[in-house]
């Protein structure tokens, strides 16, 4: 894993696992349980040039040094760990994920197969959940997800090629494939008990961003414009409460969300 790509961290990264309550993706108030997050945007030096959600900005800013850029060892050998029981890589865990759902062995073969990684993948959710609290306490992480979806942090501090955070699509402009990556880790926490209530939580919320980047369709050095209210508000319903069944068979959708043509 040391040779990973730019946004591997985004689509390797284990699916930043955060400890929010069921339900998070209601669009909510600011909670007085929240306001430490809730300020912090105001807080954050200004950077020049940069459009779009200050603390998402942050967040994912972080998220990529602290995941990609400047990992450190026990990262680096965290990712070697899973790659090695999922075919030499952490892309292996969707293809192991689509192969025990396509031939009906899923869960029990899937669990089987990366459970010797179940330590890497616990050490590296707790890393994810710190970074996460930092930014994001109690609610309003769902906003993070969907604003990395919709492309619309674009961050100067980032290398050329990849100015905006968002989940990185093919050389050819092809769709996004690591949403569903992120999903099937995402399972693999579940179901390896792996933060397990935390992962429950955070997978709407990675079909949020999924949904997000599938209308936007933005792109990866643009300031891009951001969706409409109304097409917001209708994402946020679609994928608020969505149990762990049905999240699995949304993402037997390729490439898109079953609901988008």
């Amino acid at each position: 894993m040391t040779q990973i790509n730019r946004r591997q961290a985004l689509r390797a990264a284990l699916v930043a696992g955060a400890a929010v309550g069921a339900g998070a993706l209601a669009v909510q108030p600011a909670r007085a349980d929240d306001d430490q997050a809730g300020t912090l945007g105001h807080h954050l030096p200004p950077v020049p040039g940069m459009h779009g959600d200050r603390r998402a900005n942050e967040l994912w800013y972080v998220y990529e040094q602290d995941f990609y850029l400047q990992p450190s060892p026990e990262v680096v050998a965290a990712y070697q760990a899973v790659g090695a029981v999922a075919g030499g890589s952490i892309e292996g865990v969707l293809y192991l994920y689509r192969g025990s759902r396509q031939y009906g062995t899923y869960p029990d073969k899937f669990v089987e197969r990366l459970a010797p990684a179940r330590d890497a993948l616990a050490l590296l959710s707790g890393l994810q959940l710190g970074v996460l609290h930092r930014y994001y306490r109690h609610s309003r992480l769902d906003e993070g997800f969907y604003y990395l979806g919709e492309g619309t942090c674009y961050d100067p501090r980032m290398p050329d090629g990849g100015k905006v955070h968002m989940m990185n699509t093919g050389p050819n402009g092809e769709p996004a494939v690591n949403w569903h990556l992120w999903h099937a880790i995402a399972r693999a926490m579940t179901l390896l008990d792996v933060d397990a209530r935390a992962w429950t939580s955070i997978d709407p919320m990675i079909g949020l961003g999924w949904a997000a980047q599938s209308v936007a369709q933005p792109k990866p050095e643009t300031v891009n414009p951001p969706l409409e209210p109304r097409v917001r508000r209708r994402l946020f319903r679609q994928w608020r409460g969505v149990g762990p069944d049905e999240m699995d068979v949304r993402f037997d959708s390729v490439p898109y969300p079953p609901e988008i043509p």
